[in-house]
C-alpha cells in the first residue's frame, strides 16, 4: 500500500480547470463591482446617520466613495440594474429639464413625509440628488432639520437598492450568464448571446462617456456647455469620465485575454490610451472645454475612445464570434 500511495504522489496532477469567460467576468468583475457599491452604499447610510449636515466632511467623503463605486458599475446597464428603473433611480442624468432641482425643492417646501423614499419621484433619488442637496448654494439655508431627514432617505434608498442590486446578481443573474446556452437558461439561450452581453456593456459604457460626460459640456465649438458636465457641483466631472474608462478597460481586458493575439493588445493599448488622455485633462469640471487648449484635449480624449469603439466594433467583435451587423448601441 505504501508502495501505490508513493507512486500516487509522484504521477503529475491534474490541471485545474480554468474559469470560464463568463466565470472571469461575473466572479472577478461584475459581483465584486456591485459588492462594492453595496458597502460602499451601507457606509454612506451610515455616515448620514452620524452626520447630516449638508456640509458634514465624512458625509462628503463617504458620498464621493460611494458615487465612485456606482460609477464603476455603469456600464452594466443590463439585468438587475434595470429592474424597477433602479439604475435610473441611483443616478437620474442626463436630466435635461431639471427635474432633481424642481424635485428637491417641492419636497422642502412641502416638508413631504420621507417615509417609503423608494416611491419618490426617481429625479429626487441617488446620486445627483445627493451632489445637488450637498453641493448647490441654494439648499444652503433650507430648513436644516428637514434637509437632514431628507439626506438619511436618500442615502437609506441609495443603499437599499443597492443592496438589492447585488442579492439578484448573487441570487440568479450571475448564474444566467456563467450557463449562459444551458438547456435550463431562460435568458441566454447560446453562449454566444452572453458574450454579446458583455461586448454591448464594454461599448454602452464608452459610448456614454464619450456622448454624454465628454459631449454635452462640450457642445459646439462655437457653445460649449460647460455647465452640462455630470456631477460638476461636487467636482466629479473628470473623475466619473476616469472612474468610468477604467471599468469598461477592465471588463474589455477580460474579452481581449480570451481572444488574445495583437488584436486583444490593439483593443488593450488603445482603452490604456483614452484612460491616459483622461487622466491628464486636468480639467475637473470641465470649464476648460470652453477654452482652445481645453477643448483640444477633450476633443483628443473623445476622438481617442471613437476609435476604440470602432476597433471593438468592426474587428474585435467577430473575433470574439458576435455578429458584425449586431449593433450594440441601439439596444437590439
Amino acid at each position: 500500500m505504501r508502495h501505490l500511495a508513493l507512486i500516487a504522489a509522484l504521477l503529475p496532477l491534474p490541471a485545474l480547470a480554468q474559469p470560464s469567460l463568463m466565470e472571469t467576468a461575473v466572479n472577478g468583475h461584475i459581483i465584486p463591482r456591485y459588492q462594492a457599491v453595496a458597502d460602499t452604499a451601507e457606509a454612506l447610510e451610515q455616515a448620514a446617520l452620524q452626520d447630516c449636515a449638508l456640509t458634514s466632511a465624512p458625509l462628503r467623503a463617504a458620498y464621493h466613495t460611494g458615487f465612485d463605486a456606482w460609477v464603476g458599475v455603469t456600464h452594466l446597464r443590463f439585468g438587475p440594474s434595470e429592474e424597477e428603473n433602479r439604475a435610473f433611480a441611483m443616478a437620474f442624468w442626463p436630466d435635461k429639464k431639471g427635474f432633481t432641482a424642481k424635485a428637491l425643492d417641492r419636497l422642502i417646501a412641502s416638508q413631504q413625509p420621507l417615509e417609503n423614499y423608494s416611491q419618490t419621484s426617481i429625479a429626487g433619488r441617488g446620486f445627483f440628488a445627493l451632489d445637488m442637496l450637498l453641493y448647490d448654494p441654494r439648499f444652503a439655508d433650507a430648513d436644516a432639520d428637514y434637509t437632514c431627514r431628507l439626506v438619511q432617505a436618500i442615502t437609506a434608498d441609495i443603499s437599499d437598492m443597492a443592496d438589492a442590486i447585488l442579492q439578484d446578481w448573487q441570487a440568479e443573474y450571475g448564474d444566467y450568464l456563467i450557463t449562459a446556452g444551458s438547456e435550463t437558461n431562460p435568458v441566454y439561450l447560446s453562449e454566444s448571446e452572453g458574450i454579446q452581453e458583455l461586448f454591448k456593456a464594454v461599448l454602452t459604457g464608452m459610448e456614454f462617456t464619450q456622448a454624454q460626460r465628454l459631449g454635452r459640456p462640450m457642445g459646439s465649438f462655437e457653445r460649449p456647455r460647460p455647465n452640462r458636465a455630470e456631477a460638476r457641483r461636487s467636482g466629479r466631472s473628470q473623475r466619473n469620465i476616469i472612474v468610468a474608462l477604467q471599468a469598461s478597460a477592465e471588463l474589455a481586458n477580460i474579452l481581449t485575454a480570451h481572444v488574445g493575439g495583437g488584436l486583444g493588445q490593439q483593443v488593450d493599448a488603445g482603452l490604456a490610451l483614452s484612460l491616459r488622455l483622461a487622466q491628464n485633462l486636468d480639467d475637473p469640471i470641465l470649464v476648460g472645454v470652453a477654452t482652445v487648449n481645453g477643448r483640444f484635449r477633450a476633443e483628443a480624449l473623445q476622438s481617442s475612445i471613437i476609435s476604440s469603439m470602432t476597433l471593438i466594433t468592426d474587428e474585435f467583435g467577430p473575433a470574439l464570434g458576435v455578429n458584425p451587423g449586431f449593433n450594440a448601441l441601439d439596444g437590439d
